[in-house]
């Protein structure tokens, strides 16, 4: 039984590593760091998205945010505001020229996820997500655990 499971999960983790390797691909296609590809993903979602939230959402370094963060700005891709009455925490907005290159970019990878989603019937879908949240959430306690 240890066996058979233990090929399920190298099957599972070689599928998973396909699925993060299209995204990484797209990156390499559209000529940006995979980082910068999340960091725009994120922005299209989330208009209201500080760094702490970026770091906590694509599960990176704080500096690794902050160093692509501070490239993008520099390019004149995002700018950096503070709210009103906040001067704790900066707010990342696209510019122009920042929607126009996620426009180019992660909308159409957004949109490919959308045609590639929607190809399963709606109940598979909920059966994909309830099934890999269940999966998730053991992993995390079992690891939790060590």
């Amino acid at each position: 039984m240890r066996t058979d499971i233990l090929s399920q999960i190298m099957k599972f983790n070689a599928i998973f590593k396909r699925y993060d390797g299209i995204y990484r691909a797209a990156a390499r296609k559209f000529d940006i760091p995979e980082l910068t590809l999340w960091i725009l993903y994120v922005l299209r979602e989330d208009t209201r998205c500080t760094q702490k939230d970026l770091t906590k959402q694509l599960l990176q370094p704080k500096q690794s945010v902050h160093s692509a963060l501070k490239t993008l700005e520099k390019d004149g891709y995002v700018e950096l505001k503070y709210p009103e009455n906040n001067r704790k925490s900066k707010y990342i907005y696209l510019t122009e020229k920042g929607a126009s290159l996620a426009e180019d970019t992660v909308d159409k990878i957004i949109d490919a996820e959308i045609s590639a989603f929607a190809s399963l019937p709606y109940g598979e879908r909920q059966t994909l997500l309830r099934l890999f949240d269940r999966l998730v959430n053991s992993l995390d306690g079992e690891i939790r655990k060590l």
